[in-house]
């Protein structure tokens, strides 16, 4: 299997403001995390228990602790219907598959993982993602999400004059046309300016609808693109994706 690469953000409390702090790999069944420098860019980020070091690379034959609570028990009663929300299939998903399409998100904390979107030697890149944000929308986003089929359309809008968040796209359906959720932040900050230039560059498409899972597992989606090798160089290469350590 290839390595397996995602980034944990975290939010900080005082100014809402993401940063991607820590990277997570997996690879010959040996796990790897390190810090980052968006660890570094408040003051309020507090290292994990055990792990301390911001400068260290740390390495496991399990996942860290900080990750194994963050995935549902396989014994659990719904662990089935949840892996079908997610898209999975429950006898080759691995833990990285769970975490990095589930978010490993818990109610109680204010950390969330992203998967490393690896690009084609052309820049060719497809991704699927869950929206977001659907419950910011009015009742009838929530019911076209239901009647949306797999395969269908969907475009994508700049929301210029979000307040919150300068780089925000929505996606949204042509015929009626209705809002149906954000991209994740992750996403949108290495898509906004390329959309943009040309709106034609990205292609999005309804992945899976689950109308029973709860809001946050409802829609998933696909995106395709092509990124120019200028683009190739800085996509999820910012400074907050470097390591603190080598």
């Amino acid at each position: 299997m290839n390595k397996q690469t995602a980034f944990l953000t975290w939010q900080d409390p005082d100014s809402r403001d993401w940063h991607v702090i820590g990277v997570l790999e997996y690879e010959k069944e040996q796990y790897s995390f390190r810090y980052t420098q968006g660890s570094r860019a408040t003051k309020n980020f507090v290292p994990f228990s055990g792990m301390e070091n911001l400068t260290k690379e740390y390495r496991s034959s399990g996942l860290f602790p900080v990750f194994q609570n963050r995935l549902l028990s396989s014994k659990r009663p719904e662990f089935p219907k949840f892996i079908s929300w997610l898209g999975l299939n429950s006898e080759t998903a691995n833990s990285m598959d769970v975490l990095t399409r589930s978010g490993g998100v818990r109610g109680t904390d204010n950390l969330q993982l992203f998967p490393k979107i690896e690009l084609e030697n052309d820049g060719q890149f497809e991704h699927v993602f869950f929206v977001h944000g659907v419950r910011y929308l009015p009742e009838s986003a929530q019911k076209r999400i239901d009647s949306i089929k797999s395969g269908d359309t969907l475009y994508a809008c700049l929301d210029i004059q979000n307040e919150f968040d300068h780089n925000a796209v929505l996606l949204r359906t042509q015929n009626p046309p209705e809002l149906l959720g954000y991209i994740p932040r992750y996403l949108s900050l290495e898509l906004f300016s390329i959309l943009k230039e040309d709106l034609n560059t990205m292609s999005f498409t309804a992945e899976l609808i689950s109308n029973e899972a709860p809001e946050s597992y409802k829609l998933l989606c696909r995106v395709k693109g092509k990124l120019s090798t200028e683009l190739q160089n800085s996509f999820m290469a910012g400074q907050e994706y470097q390591p603190l350590t080598d």
